[in-house]
């Protein structure tokens, strides 16, 4: 495993046993020194890219610079960036191999021609090398170069195609990149030569010249800008007169002295592009730009279902054609059931309440399709009573972007010989007493879902107010007879209602004969234990229960062990043990915590040892704990839900 440059890992290297407490002392101070000596070195290399790049680019100017006592030079360039630049020698033997460039204007290192470009070409920018030491062993590093901004890291071969290593001690040197950096005899340019090819490059120094867009947050390299209202950022143009290119479409306000720059884009969904700017001072020209990617805002699901192009839930297109007839709900409304079923689109006003306490059933011939028209504030729907829930008959079921409440012994119920080709939930907020779903199929009388869907939804469990309490509130619950063909079941969150308080609950049980798919990925776990079994089903196909964070602050006595899987007999396992071994969990006590397992007593396993536990992390993967909102952030990336 690679070992970074980072003090703290290399000092635990470091022999312990026969050490006097003064050569210990000695010891650790001497590796600071070289760790010290080697992070200057790399800071020092990385630096000198960076003006090479500008010198290559030729589209900025130095606003100012100081000459600092070491005698390198500080400069502030148009674009309000600093680099701090020490011509000349390095030093220590082998510290990096010679960075030049080619004849066909792509980089070499350590004589080496690489593939990547120095010089713009055909359009396209050239690419900036960035340099880092990773260790080997204790006092042995050798180099790395990114040339994508340091999204992946490839070693740094010599000629003979071998690993090259800096030295961390020696007595010669060896010269950088740029040989020489100074101002000129007038003042007025800057120049560098390079230590390679002896090729010398000016910098005009122009003060009062700056064009410097200040970057917003970035999402892939591009400043997300919304379609309806645009977007602003600060910027610093400083000159005679400010230049705007922009794509086709996309409308850009900026003013020396303004200190904004102003975005709106067209009125299109991913449209992407390059916003540049350009100042000028006399005869030099100081350039900025900004890589820019349109997004769509949704302010009402009716209005997209009006325009005709609809909206998806899950993978199922919402559309006047695919789903006629939608109908907006105010505030105080309610959902009309004619002869026992409910069908038809309906779009609820946003923050409205409105109560249900009949059964909504999709017997007939229509579906049922319940949609919180606002985005940002879902409408609330409380079911009411005993006999008051969602159930699917022959109809699909879909649900988006509605916070629902339930007091009852469930949300939603498969009957007894329904047979729905799909059920999704998607951006929902529920608050349960009890179950969410449950059947009363049998195995003379089963029930179908081709296709079950539950997507980006907070479930909240309402637990008891007390720790020693503990009840239980199943999410799938069938005791025989439900067939679910597939179950996508993925970036959730499934918590009690405090931290005071857990829940326990076979999570998805489904002990009919037929098979089942299922894909649990990416979801959250807080104060929820799968007790006594999580998944319990016939499991075929490609399934995977993976990526999950599952986490405990209770300490209990009493129902603290947790079966994430109950494979059924006639399962089929995947290929890779990953599809259901990488899961993470977190006791945040010691004293009484739950025990986390992947496979319970009853269940098939990969081998008949195998008895694997859920791997606990030292440290909480949970950035942000906040019970009230229902807000829990992972920290472990790639793992966990990411609905906000």
């Amino acid at each position: 495993m690679k070992i970074y440059k980072y003090i703290g890992v290399a000092l635990m290297v470091l022999s312990l046993g026969a050490c006097k407490t003064d050569d210990l002392e000695r010891d650790i101070d001497a590796l600071k020194d070289r760790i010290t000596a080697m992070e200057a070195k790399v800071d020092r290399l990385n630096e000198s890219m960076n003006m090479i790049r500008v010198a290559l680019d030729g589209n900025k100017t130095i606003q100012s610079y100081t000459e600092n006592e070491d005698g390198s030079y500080t400069l502030t360039l148009s674009d309000g960036n600093t680099i701090t630049l020490t011509q000349g020698e390095i030093g220590a033997t082998d510290v990096y191999q010679e960075v030049s460039i080619s004849s066909n204007g792509n980089w070499v290192i350590g004589g080496v021609e690489t593939e990547h470009r120095a010089v713009a070409a055909d359009g396209e920018p050239g690419v900036t090398p960035k340099f880092r030491l990773a260790m080997e062993s204790e006092g042995k590093y050798y180099w790395e170069v990114s040339y994508d901004g340091e999204l992946t890291w490839e070693e740094v071969k010599s000629q003979q195609g071998t690993r090259v290593y800096a030295s961390a001690s020696g007595s010669s040197s060896v010269a950088g990149p740029i040989a020489s950096a100074a101002p000129n005899v007038t003042g007025d340019k800057f120049e560098i030569t390079l230590t390679s090819n002896g090729t010398k490059y000016e910098i005009p120094i122009v003060s009062g010249l700056a064009c410097a867009i200040t970057e917003p947050a970035l999402e892939d390299g591009f400043w997300i800008v919304p379609t309806n209202t645009g977007e602003t950022t600060p910027i610093d143009l400083k000159g005679e007169a400010v230049l705007v290119s922009a794509p086709e479409g996309w409308t850009v306000t900026a003013e020396i002295g303004n200190g904004t720059l102003t975005i709106i884009p067209p009125a299109q969904d991913g449209a992407e592009g390059i916003i540049t700017l350009q100042v000028n001072k006399g005869v030099y020209w100081a350039i900025d730009q900004i890589k820019v990617r349109s997004k769509k805002v949704i302010t009402s699901w009716k209005a997209e279902y009006e325009l005709g192009d609809g909206f998806y839930i899950g993978d199922e297109l919402v559309s006047k054609e695919t789903y006629p007839g939608g109908t907006l709900i105010e505030n105080g409304g309610t959902i009309p059931v004619e002869k026992g079923e409910a069908s038809g689109v309906y779009f609820i006003a946003g923050e409205a309440n409105i109560s249900i306490s009949s059964i909504l059933a999709t017997t007939g011939d229509a579906p049922l399709v319940i949609v919180g028209d606002d985005p940002n504030n879902p409408p609330t729907v409380t079911f009411t009573g005993n006999n008051s829930y969602l159930r699917a008959g022959t109809q699909n079921l879909l649900c988006k972007n509605v916070k629902f409440v339930r007091d009852g012994m469930y949300l939603f119920h498969a009957n007894k010989g329904s047979k729905v080709n799909k059920v999704i939930f998607e951006q929902c907020k529920i608050e349960l007493k009890n179950n969410f779903a449950s059947s009363n199929a049998t195995a003379s009388d089963p029930s179908v879902i081709h296709d079950f869907q539950f997507l980006k939804n907070k479930v909240k469990f309402l637990g008891a107010l007390s720790s020693g309490d503990i009840p239980a509130c199943n999410f799938f619950y069938s005791t025989g007879g439900q067939t679910v063909g597939n179950a996508n079941i993925s970036n959730n969150i499934f918590y009690s209602q405090s931290e005071d308080t857990r829940v326990r609950g076979q999570f998805f049980v489904v002990i009919g004969t037929a098979e089942t798919t299922i894909k649990l990925e990416n979801n959250t776990f807080c104060n929820y234990i799968q007790n006594s079994q999580g998944i319990k089903a016939k499991l075929t196909g490609d399934w995977s229960v993976r990526y999950n964070i599952f986490y405990s602050n209770i300490s209990a006595t009493t129902y603290n062990t947790s079966y994430l899987i109950c494979a059924l007999e006639g399962s089929i396992f995947p290929a890779s043990n990953d599809a259901f071994e990488s899961n993470v969990a977190y006791n945040a006590v010691e004293e009484n915590a739950t025990a986390w397992n992947v496979f319970h007593g009853d269940s098939m396993k990969p081998s008949g040892d195998y008895n694997a536990k859920i791997p606990q992390e030292e440290e909480s993967p949970l950035q942000i704990v906040d019970w009230k909102n229902g807000k829990f952030v992972s920290s472990k990336a790639g793992y966990g839900a990411t609905i906000e």
